[in-house]
């Protein structure tokens, strides 16, 4: 196993990165947070009809590259780093990782090849691990009841992936955004590279999908810390570059703030923290590919990594850009609220660390 990105990976990279640039820059962000959309539909439309990152590890036979984790990883830094909001995370991630760990083969035909597309918006109404949903329909006409939040992207999508109470059990049910009894609020988030909603469901018809959704929802808490991980590194990478060239070019006592040493600490810490998280990010998708015995574990030990190094690093970053880093006009701001919800979202570092230790028989 290797660290080091493969020539198609570099090349994705690559290609990622100069989208990013081009198509989403730090301002369309801000354009975002001004006309309070939740994403830039032309810009995802790009992503995947051009670039095909919603397909990326889904498999052939369903409509997607098939590339595998590795890959998704990949862009997930770049895109990472660029704060681009989009709903790859909760459709093309946390859905379709959820319906490929299920036993409902009419379910991922009929849903998989739209979401590989992009024209198709699905997530998993799962927060925090935990679903509020019952059943309260019978086994022929199955309904449901409850509250989740907060759920990504909860009001664009199409679809949504509902855990729930069946009385004997937990079982996932397929809920269409048109069905009866569903409704949809979006709430208002400090982060603003994320859309997240509150679902209530009162009596909406639903649709049980086959499978083993406890195993299938272990898989989804995986993917969503690899994911997290991986925007983590490609955030807490460009929040590294902004601070030491910011450092290079302040000058203070008739010198550049990085000839100080208290400054050379703390950019040396971040250098270091951001190369044992990004080891660990590489070392989990490679794990999920090639050795899946051992990649929730990886997930979890780089989730919980990059957790507080990100969140550090976007302290420091603050800090060390002085007064105008605490600014609305700098873009410090952004990559701190983007840090403090990627720590906490899908479980707090402490409830990863507990995950980890289930995990490791601990």
């Amino acid at each position: 196993m290797t660290l080091i990105l493969t020539d198609e990976e570099q090349a994705l990279a690559d290609s990622v990165r100069r989208f990013v640039a081009e198509r989403s820059p730090l301002t369309s962000l801000r354009q975002l947070i001004s006309s309070g959309e939740p994403f830039d539909a032309g810009v995802w439309k790009q992503m995947t009809a051009q670039l095909g990152l919603a397909g990326l590890a889904i498999p052939e036979e369903y409509g997607g590259a098939g590339a595998g984790l590795s890959a998704l990883s990949v862009a997930l830094v770049e895109l990472g780093a660029g704060l681009v909001a989009s709903p790859l995370l909760g459709s093309a991630v946390l859905a379709a990782g959820t319906l490929l760990r299920l036993d409902d083969e009419d379910a991922k035909r009929e849903l998989l090849p739209g979401i590989a597309a992009g024209e198709l918006m699905a997530t998993l109404a799962l927060a925090g691990g935990r679903s509020k949903a019952v059943l309260v329909g019978d086994g022929s006409e199955p309904a449901l009841s409850g509250t989740v939040s907060p759920v990504l992207n909860g009001t664009e999508a199409d679809v949504l992936l509902v855990p729930a109470d069946s009385g004997s059990g937990t079982v996932l049910y397929l809920v269409r955004a048109e069905a009866p009894g569903l409704t949809r609020t979006r709430l208002a988030a400090a982060d603003h590279s994320r859309s997240l909603a509150r679902i209530r469901l009162n009596a909406t018809p639903a649709r049980a999908l086959a499978g083993d959704a406890a195993a299938a929802l272990s898989a989804a808490a995986d993917l969503a810390n690899l994911a997290l991980a991986s925007e983590s590194a490609g955030a807490m990478r460009a929040c590294l570059d902004m601070t030491s060239g910011y450092a290079k070019i302040r000058v203070a006592f008739g010198q550049p703030i990085g000839a100080f040493q208290a400054v050379k600490h703390r950019l040396a810490d971040m250098q270091k923290n951001w190369e044992l998280g990004y080891a660990a990010v590489r070392d989990a998708a490679r794990a999920g590919d090639e050795e899946p015995g051992r990649f929730s574990v990886a997930a979890s030990v780089a989730r919980v990594l990059l957790a507080e190094a990100y969140f550090d690093a976007v302290v420091d970053t603050v800090q060390l850009h002085g007064g105008i880093g605490f600014t609305w006009e700098h873009d410090a701001h952004l990559y701190y609220k983007n840090g403090l919800s990627n720590k906490v979202l899908f479980g707090t570092p402490g409830e990863q660390l507990d995950r980890l230790a289930d995990s490791l028989g601990i």
